[in-house]
């Protein structure tokens, strides 16, 4: 008799937005053209966050590249425009087409209201796998989490979006204790099997400590 070996579990790493100038030699090279830079991210991190302002006015033409510069695994997290949610129907069309062109990309629709009025608009632009999280409280939507801790509930949403780190936690903590909280918040993550971990934070500062969770994935060698 064999027993079954259990998966890895699946931990998608993403920043807030890719666009940052301050990666511009430390992450992009300074010789990538602009228009390169999607691609070269999705090859590094899997998921990426976006306010409505980020993709809300991005031209169309533009929106349909980002489907062709990122792999099939890549996910898009969008947060929806509050005059959306509020039954703005002037907007409707508008949205409902950009969220047509990223739908092989949707990873989530993040609400920062969640009303009976917006799940029925979500529910006639967005397949019902595209999960929707809450950003604050609501009852029609799990959260997103806003810390590791609270995905020790099995029952919540496998979604954490980690926001600037308090001044000064680096260099109060020793490397050793970053890495035992890293792993340690890892871990709850992982008892989910897969999960998303989206960090907000000062453009430099994002980008290591996306770097170390990415090194501490490969060091517990999961996917």
């Amino acid at each position: 008799m064999s027993l079954a070996v259990k998966p890895s579990p699946t931990i998608a790493l993403g920043a807030w937005d890719w666009r940052h100038t301050e990666w511009n030699g430390r992450f992009y090279a300074d010789d990538l053209p602009e228009e390169w830079r999607l691609t070269f991210y999705s090859n590094e991190f899997d998921a990426v966050g976006l306010y409505a302002a980020g993709w809300v006015t991005a031209p169309i033409s533009e929106m349909e590249q980002w489907v062709e510069d990122t792999h099939e695994g890549f996910r898009f997290h969008l947060v929806m425009p509050s005059m959306v949610l509020k039954g703005d129907e002037d907007v409707f069309a508008g949205i409902a087409e950009r969220l047509a062109l990223l739908q092989p990309r949707l990873g989530s629709i993040l609400l920062s209201v969640a009303s009976d009025t917006c799940i029925s608009l979500l529910n006639l632009m967005v397949p019902e796998n595209v999960p929707r999280y809450g950003l604050h409280a609501g009852r029609l939507v799990p959260h997103a989490m806003p810390d590791f801790h609270a995905v020790m509930d099995m029952g919540t949403a496998p979604l954490v979006i980690l926001g600037a780190e308090p001044e000064g936690v680096s260099t109060d903590l020793g490397l050793r204790s970053q890495q035992r909280s890293l792993r340690a918040g890892m871990d709850a993550l992982a008892l989910r099997g897969k999960g998303t971990i989206l960090v907000q934070d000062e453009p430099l500062k994002m980008l290591a400590r996306l770097e170390a969770m990415r090194s501490m994935r490969a060091l517990l060698g999961w996917q």
